[in-house]
């Protein structure tokens, strides 16, 4: 599987800035057109720039698989419309909850914050076409920023305990890995942006990061 170390804004955080499913990367209107580019070339995606609630923090307030993205209401509605006006769907979630940092997604599941409330976890689950599961990771809910979820496999926050990577691959029916990127960043979430396809690790991510990343996205 093809990874690649690179920067969006010239920041090594790529999860922070964009959300990448297996046909689109959102990326901050301000990327460079050769950032863009690269993303595109990698992950064999259409990069498609945006903004939610006039903010460049895309990864961190929205996430979506190929059946749509779900953001908070502090979104605007001119952006969103915007946005679907170049095909893409968008479900507005009651609240105004980072869901990038509270969900990780792909094709199949989701696994969701339970600071999400019930009644808008379902909407999520209803929208995105998945099967969910609640949990937790290292103890805290930021489970969007402690994993990458692919259809292939999946990384983990490496301060995850045992029983909960085993909740979740056992959900997922995948195999992954708890490590770190950028170097160290348990958040692996905020450091990388991956699919099906390629995986793109921020800068600062060391060879040794890199190998237990590829090992547990190309099962």
């Amino acid at each position: 599987m093809k990874i690649f170390r690179e920067n969006i804004k010239q920041s090594p955080y790529l999860g922070i800035f964009s959300t990448v499913t297996e046909e689109i990367a959102l990326v901050p209107e301000s990327t460079e057109q050769k950032e863009m580019k690269k993303l595109e070339a990698a992950l064999e995606v259409e990069a498609i720039k945006a903004s939610i609630a006039s903010s460049s923090l895309i990864g961190i307030l929205c996430k979506g698989n190929t059946n749509g993205f779900v953001v908070p209401e502090i979104a605007e509605k001119q952006e969103i419309k915007d946005l679907e006006s170049k095909g893409l769907k968008f479900k507005v979630i009651k609240g105004n909850l980072a869901l990038g940092n509270l969900i990780a997604v792909n094709e199949e599941k989701a696994v969701l914050s339970s600071i999400i409330p019930k009644k808008q976890r379902e909407e999520i689950a209803k929208f995105l076409k998945v099967e969910a599961i609640e949990a937790k990771i290292a103890g805290n809910e930021l489970v969007g920023s402690s994993m990458v979820l692919t259809s292939k496999g999946f990384l983990m926050n490496n301060k995850a305990s045992q029983k909960e990577f085993d909740k979740i691959r056992d959900f997922l029916k995948l195999e992954g890995k708890a490590t770190t990127a950028n170097y160290g960043d348990s958040y692996i979430g905020n450091s990388i942006i991956a699919n099906s396809k390629a995986i793109i690790a921020g800068s600062l991510t060391t060879n040794i990061e890199i190998m237990k990343i590829q090992e547990g996205l190309e099962n």
